[in-house]
């Protein structure tokens, strides 16, 4: 076979693989069901990781997606969203409290009866979602009935699209009520109790859901699971996503700016401090922040910086205390409607922390700062003090040395100098330097 030969073969080689690639990933996975995990604070990085792997699920045809389920609650938003995402999925989703001693508290009591097919693990318990402030006490007055009536409404819309017991879901938001796994099953909350996601595949297969196009029937008896957790970056966003860890990272984040200010050369400080300001503005951004408490905290940077180079005798310094926590507070106004188990305001400890060791360390920094400013500066002449030179005449006991690149009349403080010979300032009168021959090494044979 000639080389035009093999190259033929070899193309139409690569050709078919990569057909059968492309038709490989366009295939439907209908014998996959996807697995992912909702544990923690419900925040809006949960949201957008319920509406990726549903949108995963979607975009390859699996037969489900199930999300094991263990929250306290959070964010009257996020739970919104993600119930409304499983409400119109295009792929079946089943909701599964688990393993056993886990909780659908609060959102995750939302959450649980949005799902087509609803599970729990035995020990387990579900309800208690009735709203709350943003710093975790009870709401008061119209908006507490406005909040309640808002949440009942969220609830009865999803109980009653999934075929469940809207009236126990309305209780679970008047009263808080809770339930266990059994208690569930019998009041209809829930559809089956499964010890494992395997034995959950299989009760669960065989069953009806409706989907947007239509009804469907679950085939997941025989299906391999694939596990989807968080991505390491959804991780750690899911972890600052929270007020007292933003404010931390933000605070850290300004040290770290200082010491890069103050030393360009170190660089680590500046990447670390950049780094740490952009996760806490995308931490404070994803929980919709105050633009006033933003303000005052950023103003509050001024102040300690401006404290380094203007002697102010503390006054900038107090001015950016009472700034950052004046910021930390408008950071998260209290009264903002959400469910159990976010307190979505900075806690008065860590205000005090940031606003105690801030204060602290720009005062030491200022000190030092001024003190440096205060050491006398070496110009001109006195910079000769030391430096050496060649000898351009006989100085004995005057002459001419060439010193720094430039010609000095100088004296011999010792013996004479010979012309040639090196010299060293031994200190500047006016514009006369004193000199000293510098003794030479002899070489050895």
């Amino acid at each position: 076979m000639t080389a035009r030969g093999v190259l033929r073969v070899l193309s139409v080689m690569c050709l078919t693989l990569g057909l059968a690639g492309v038709a490989a990933a366009q295939a439907p996975a209908a014998d996959t069901v996807l697995v992912g995990k909702i544990e923690g604070v419900i925040n809006p990085v949960t949201a957008r990781y319920v509406d990726r792997l549903v949108r995963e699920g979607e975009e390859r045809g699996v037969a489900a997606v199930v999300f094991t389920i263990n929250t306290p609650g959070g964010l009257l938003d996020s739970t919104s969203r993600i119930t409304s995402r499983m409400l119109t999925a295009r792929v079946p989703v089943i909701t599964y409290v688990s393993p056993s001693g886990s909780r659908a508290a609060s959102a995750g009591t939302f959450i649980t009866m949005a799902g087509h097919v609803a599970a729990m693990a035995p020990a387990t318990n579900i309800g208690a979602a009735h709203p709350v402030s943003s710093s975790g006490e009870e709401i008061e007055g119209d908006l507490r009935t406005k909040v309640e009536n808002d949440a009942v409404a969220q609830i009865r819309n999803i109980a009653t699209a999934r075929g469940r017991n809207a009236d126990w879901a309305e209780s679970a938001v008047r009263e808080s009520v809770s339930i266990t796994a059994d208690e569930a099953l019998a009041l209809r909350v829930v559809d089956l109790i499964a010890s494992s996601v395997p034995e959950l595949l299989r009760a669960a297969s065989g069953r009806e859901v409706r989907l947007p196009d239509g009804p469907v029937t679950l085939a997941t008896a025989a299906t391999s699971s694939e596990s989807h957790p968080f991505s390491p970056l959804e991780g750690i966003l899911h972890f600052i996503t929270d007020p007292q860890v933003a404010l931390l990272l933000f605070t850290v984040g300004t040290y770290g700016l200082i010491f890069e200010l103050s030393n360009p050369s170190l660089i680590f400080p500046g990447v670390v401090g950049v780094i740490a300001i952009l996760l806490a503005l995308f931490a404070i951004g994803t929980l919709d922040a105050n633009g006033a408490g933003i303000a005052l905290m950023v103003f509050a940077v001024v102040l300690f910086v401006a404290e380094i180079w203007v002697p102010s005798h503390g006054i900038l310094t107090a001015g950016g205390i009472a700034a950052i926590v004046l910021g930390a507070i408008l950071l998260f106004p209290p009264g903002r409607p959400t469910l159990p188990g976010l307190r979505l305001t900075v806690e008065p400890l860590t205000i005090t922390l940031i606003a105690g060791t801030s204060g602290l360390f720009f005062f030491a920094l200022a000190r030092a700062s001024r003190g440096y400013l205060r050491l006398p500066t070496a110009t001109g002449v006195s910079l000769l003090v030391g430096a050496t030179g060649v000898a351009k005449s006989d100085v004995d006991p005057s002459g001419i040395v060439h010193v720094a690149g430039e010609d000095w009349t100088a004296t011999a403080s010792g013996e004479p100098i010979r012309q040639g010979e090196t010299v060293a300032v031994q200190q500047v009168d006016g514009l006369r330097l004193v000199v000293s021959r510098v003794p030479q090494e002899k070489g050895g044979v």
